[in-house]
């Protein structure tokens, strides 16, 4: 008996290891992206591979049989190491506890074995369980590619298990190498990983190539040790059986330790899911017990006795131990799903929004204060975002994002892109007490005058004084050298150029033009073009023109507000240039509190420029009041300089927003400023994916905003808002539905 359990606890352990280790390696520090998953998997599973081929010598009576149980055996480890890359490994073995029934219908197919009716009854409650569990798996695209893996990953060790079990009548043998051959490997290993800890060490590196090697090797030991004991032990000398009894029981355990040791944090119907799966594979087993009770003749009623309790403590023991973590850890859940729902930060809310506009908005925040707490959010790979905080961006441009990706709240993307603002401009921009700030935005897009709101928020906090700025209507040659002739008196060391940002390099001629008189009369200056997007509608002469002067420029920094438009300065730009990945400026306003109550349930901002999507409004639904409108239209009163004008501009594109109880928008500030004010809002791409490359790069995890390329889509999208948010978002205003002159 205790060399079962102790074969069991072993198997279940060295299990666990393996994914536990594996998945630390494919969380590493590459960025986020199904390619890049897909590359650290297959490298793992080549890993994982070649230490069984090191370790483990196999022998079966053909080499047909060989080739097939080893085919089997990498694509199912492929699989699973795919789907542990695309969603949480929880989840990846939550689907898999319906391996005993993909077996059952593989063996029914290989091995002509019949199948029996629970199949019908169980099937369906492990599928649902296990897509409970999984937290609606098939939302997301990656988190669906996860599934797909780890179904097909069932399917392939089914039939490896099939080949096994029929070929342990011949002359099969599966035996662990020498023990100095095992020895040696784990030597050589050992002194691999130390000498790379020690060169990365000496250059003052952060060890990543340690750790990913690490965590590969281990995970690949441990995948070995769980593989010999599942073939060569369990299948050998249990029946089909109990071997499904003891990996369900395995896999429940390993689940659990998965949450237990994991950042993610289950909820009720989480592990609900998790046991209407385990019910179904008791009921599946049960069926199975009685089936072969009824079959089996020379079963004395004892004997028959003894199996029936068995089964029964196996059950009880099973249902008893998914019971028991849903209370123990849905009791430490309850307490964490509240920040997931404020914020996860250490700053209290209503301090961080009086930093706005309140007695302290121009003072410099401390960076502290804007880090979430993650040991109390619900983040995955917690090391690895904590060596994320600790980093100065300013040496690693291209990976700003990690932290915003598994954000939830918008007031939480907020506080991440200030962080970032500040951990990289304080870098960038060290030593400069002084700057100019050329193209500043003063017209009715509300967007652009957001931007250069934002601007003059970081240089006020950075402690950099502006000493001239001029619109782009006001950036004449004559103003121009003007400006030229004012830098005479400061150094390059004190005196940083900068311009403004937006979403025109490329796309718009004139903002390109004006910047390249800005770099010619500049060159000596260090040269700041703040967060932009590259608008890329053709490859004409403009754009030949664009490569030749933001190419090749050791004094030029761009700094490039998404994924997209980072990848395509790497193509064009490079090669001097100095590139950097940072949010839009307009996340330096703030947090900013909703002050008026809305107008309409639905506001729709609609652009009607180039960059329009090109749709029609569909119908809306009775009883739905909506406002369609570009802000072009909606004036604001002017102040006494530009950029009291762009404030104003700014905040008077926030009450145009605010008249919706939610908003749809094709326009990315649109997104942007109702990020700033917490509203739920739908956004529509573009053919440029200028919004789509945006929310992919800072805003994807926020939930209450909805992406789509379709505005009938859109309008059920903004209706689903309405609905889920109804009961914290405001009501119309009551005066809406008086009319003032009926006649």
């Amino acid at each position: 008996m205790w060399k079962i359990i102790t074969v069991f606890g072993f198997w279940t352990l060295t299990s666990f290891l393996c994914h536990y280790c594996g998945k630390h390696f494919l969380n590493s520090e590459t960025e986020n992206e199904s390619t890049y998953n897909f590359i650290k998997a297959f490298i793992l599973t080549l890993y994982q591979t070649f230490m069984c081929y090191s370790l483990i010598e196999v022998k079966f009576h053909s080499d047909k049989v060989y080739i097939c149980i080893s085919v089997c055996h990498v694509l199912a480890t492929l699989s699973t190491n795919c789907s542990m890359a695309l969603m949480f490994a929880s989840s990846t073995f939550a689907i898999k506890l319906m391996e005993p029934i993909t077996s059952a219908c593989v063996q029914r197919l290989l091995l002509a074995t019949p199948l029996h009716p629970s199949i019908f009854v169980s099937l369906p409650l492990i599928v649902g369980g296990a897509c409970m569990f999984s937290g609606n798996p098939l939302a997301d695209t990656s988190l669906s590619k996860g599934t797909l893996m780890a179904f097909l990953s069932n399917v392939i060790l089914a039939v490896r298990n099939a080949a096994i079990k029929k070929d342990q009548h011949n002359s099969s043998r599966m035996n662990l190498r020498p023990s100095s051959t095992i020895a040696m490997v784990i030597i050589c290993h050992l002194v691999f990983t130390t000498v790379l800890y020690l060169i990365e060490t000496h250059y003052g590196a952060e060890n990543i190539l340690t750790r990913a090697v690490f965590f590969t090797v281990l995970s690949s030991v441990f995948h070995v040790v769980y593989s010999y004991i599942s073939s060569n032990i369990v299948l050998r000398y249990m029946s089909v059986l109990s071997h499904s009894v003891c990996n369900i029981m395995k896999r429940v355990l390993v689940v659990i330790l998965l949450y237990i040791v994991g950042s993610r944090h289950a909820s009720f119907s989480n592990f609900l899911g998790l046991m209407v799966s385990t019910v179904g594979l008791f009921i599946y087993v049960g069926f199975k017990v009685s089936l072969k009770n009824s079959n089996n003749r020379d079963v004395t009623s004892k004997e028959q006795g003894k199996r029936d309790r068995m089964s029964i403590k196996i059950a009880a023991f099973l249902i008893s131990l998914v019971c028991l973590s849903i209370i123990g850890m849905y009791s430490d859940t309850n307490i964490k799903l509240r920040y997931r729902y404020d914020n996860v930060a250490k700053m209290p809310l209503e301090d961080f929004e009086s930093r706005s506009f309140g007695r302290k908005s121009l003072d410099m925040m401390d960076t502290l204060d804007l880090e979430p707490d993650v040991d109390e959010g619900h983040f995955e790979n917690i090391p690895r975002l904590k060596r994320f905080l600790r980093k100065k961006l300013i040496q690693t441009p291209y990976d700003t994002d990690i932290l915003s990706l598994h954000l939830k709240t918008s007031t939480d993307v907020i506080r991440e892109a200030q962080r970032v603002h500040f951990n990289l401009f304080k870098d960038l921009l060290l030593g400069f007490r002084y700057a100019m700030l050329f193209d500043v935005a003063v017209f009715e897009n509300k967007g652009d005058p957001a931007i250069s709101s934002g601007e003059i928020y970081l240089l006020r906090r950075l402690g950099i004084d502006l000493i001239y700025y001029c619109s782009i209507s006001y950036c004449t040659d004559k103003n121009l050298h003007y400006a030229k002739n004012m830098s005479s008196i400061y150094s390059n060391k004190e005196l940083v150029i900068l311009v403004h940002g937006g979403g025109n390099i490329v796309g718009y001629a004139i903002n390109d033009v004006h910047r390249f008189k800005v770099l010619k009369l500049f060159k000596g200056f260090k040269l700041v073009v703040l967060s932009q997007s590259i608008f890329l509608k053709n490859k004409n002469a403009h754009f030949e023109l664009c490569k030749q002067f933001y190419c090749c420029n050791k004094n030029l920094t761009l700094v490039l507000r998404d994924r997209q438009s980072l990848s395509m300065a790497q193509t064009y730009f490079n090669n001097g240039t100095n590139l950097i990945m940072a949010p839009d400026m307009a996340f330096q306003i703030g947090r900013v509190k909703r002050y008026m109550s809305p107008m309409y349930d639905i506001l729709w901002l609609k652009r009607n420029d180039d960059e329009t999507p090109n749709y029609t409004i569909p119908r809306i639904p009775e009883g739905v009041s909506v406002k369609v409108k570009d802000w072009w239209g909606f004036l604001t009163p002017k102040g006494d300089n530009p950029l009291e004008n762009a404030f104003l501009i700014a905040t008077n594109g926030m009450m145009f927003l605010q008249r919706g109880r939610v908003v749809i928008t094709d326009r990315l500030h649109g997104h942007i400023l109702c990020t700033l004010l917490d509203i739920p809002h739908v956004l529509i791409d573009n053919k440029y994916k200028k919004l789509s490359s945006y929310h992919r790069t800072w805003t994807r995890g926020v939930e209450n905003t909805l992406i789509t390329t379709n505005a009938t889509e859109a309008v059920s999208l903004a209706l689903q808002l309405l609905k889920k948010y109804t009961d914290v978002i405001p009501p119309v205003a009551p005066f809406m539905n008086v009319i003032e002159n009926p006649g």
